[in-house]
């Protein structure tokens, strides 16, 4: 395969249809302010959440903004394998370009196929300041950990995530059902329904096949994930240990782990069992929650939930609804805490500098007192005032009061609050 290959925008000077035809993810506007700034742009994530169609856009974006197209090279290493000096030898002979002494831009995908690349474009780096990288790779995982060790203070780091519920609707073009939601709330609850199911991967948005959606997330997720990523990275012994972990975890999201439990359960020691759960939430499959505590010391300690990175691995392994939906609220969060002691427990703590806000989801019809009860615990013991309950379809702001505990709490549907309104 020739360089020219992956260029077409020498000839035609712009990208290929495939990608000009796709919608820029949300993720693109924030990358393309760091275009002219010096450091590696390094781009990670979940696979198959858009990463190489995200370096194509920031090409099309170059060329729009009048750079020269022959100054502008991409090349894929999971076609190829070679070492980055050939590839600029051979970029130089196809454009003349003198790539040592004139501003290029140079995309690296797939680039943890190449062996020691942190160090070579290091090299490149600190030799030619004016080159400007972009790496990515299906690997995420693998580069992430490199950049952190090799890259220090030479890269700016994005992590691509599945799409959240509102970029959903924008790329399916019902940006119309955002600005006027009451309008269109039947038809948004039927978008919902296909978003869980797809859970975010912008080539599902419009799949309608249960059977597909799954072997989608099976076969080009979760076994490239476990049998390739991880173990280029960790040398582990057991992939199939790390399958069995995803199952437990996405048929009951935001179990607590008990460690010892499960690695009598898998006949294996805690050790194992802890570090394979690193490894899954480190390769962006799994989400972990900290028992909420002012101290952030003892919330390391305490118990921890554990949660699919997207509803699609709950919908895959047949969760039960309202744990999907938990999923489905953290999957649209950056919650990093829950609420647990005794008999009282809040799904999610919300913590904004000092401001807590806690938050529980019942997405159900029917609505009782109960549901009051653990949030206005949790609300008297830490002084907080403001609560939030997610449900199915009922809304109101009420003061609230439970044997002495009391404070104002905010019911909100679930299709509102995935909306930000």
């Amino acid at each position: 395969m020739e360089i020219t290959d992956f260029n077409p925008w020498w000839k035609t000077k712009e990208i290929e249809k495939i990608f000009n035809d796709l919608k820029r993810r949300d993720s693109f506007n924030e990358i393309v302010k760091y275009v002219k700034d010096k450091q590696i742009i390094v781009i990670t994530g979940l696979r198959r959440t858009g990463k190489t169609v995200i370096m194509h856009h920031l090409i099309d974006y170059l060329l729009k903004n009048q750079v020269n197209a022959e100054k502008i090279v991409y090349f894929n290493f999971d076609f190829l394998v070679e070492n980055i000096e050939s590839v600029f030898d051979r970029y130089k002979k196809a454009t003349n370009v003198d790539y040592k002494k004139e501003k290029i831009y140079v995309f690296f995908d797939e680039v943890q196929k190449l062996n020691d690349w942190q160090n070579k474009i290091k090299i490149f780096y600190d030799l030619y300041p004016n080159i400007k990288f972009f790496v990515s790779g299906s690997s995420s995982l693998f580069i992430k950990k490199i950049t952190k060790e090799s890259l220090a203070g030479r890269s700016f780091d994005f992590q691509i995530s599945p799409l959240d519920f509102v970029e959903y609707l924008k790329l399916k073009d019902k940006g119309k059902f955002i600005e006027n939601p009451i309008l269109f709330k039947n038809e948004i609850k039927g978008e919902l329904k296909d978003y869980i199911k797809t859970g975010g991967f912008p080539e599902l948005i419009y799949e309608k096949d249960d059977l597909r959606i799954k072997k989608y997330v099976k076969e080009l997720v979760i076994d490239k994930i476990v049998y390739i990523d991880i173990p280029e990275v960790f040398k582990i012994e057991e992939p199939p240990l790390l399958q069995s972990l995803i199952s437990i975890i996405s048929s009951s999201p935001g179990m607590i782990v008990d460690y010892e439990s499960i690695a009598t359960d898998l006949k294996r020691n805690r050790k194992t069992i802890s570090n394979y759960l690193f490894y899954l939430e480190e390769a962006f499959l799994i989400k972990k929650v900290y028992n909420f505590s002012r101290n952030k010391l003892t919330s390391e300690k305490k118990s921890k939930k554990f949660y699919p990175a997207t509803t699609s691995l709950a919908f895959l392994y047949d969760s039960d609804y309202g744990k999907i939906i938990e999923s489905l609220v953290l999957q649209n969060s950056d919650f990093r805490f829950f609420y647990r002691k005794a008999d009282k427990e809040v799904d999610f703590i919300k913590v904004n500098n000092k401001e807590i806000l806690p938050i529980e989801v019942k997405a159900r019809k029917s609505i009782d007192k109960d549901m009051e009860k653990s949030l206005l615990d949790f609300m008297n013991k830490f002084k907080v005032k403001k609560g939030i309950i997610i449900t199915e379809d009922y809304e109101i702001e009420k003061e609230s009061v439970w044997f002495g505990a009391k404070g104002k709490i905010k019911f909100i549907p679930l299709w509102k609050w995935l909306l930000k309104k």
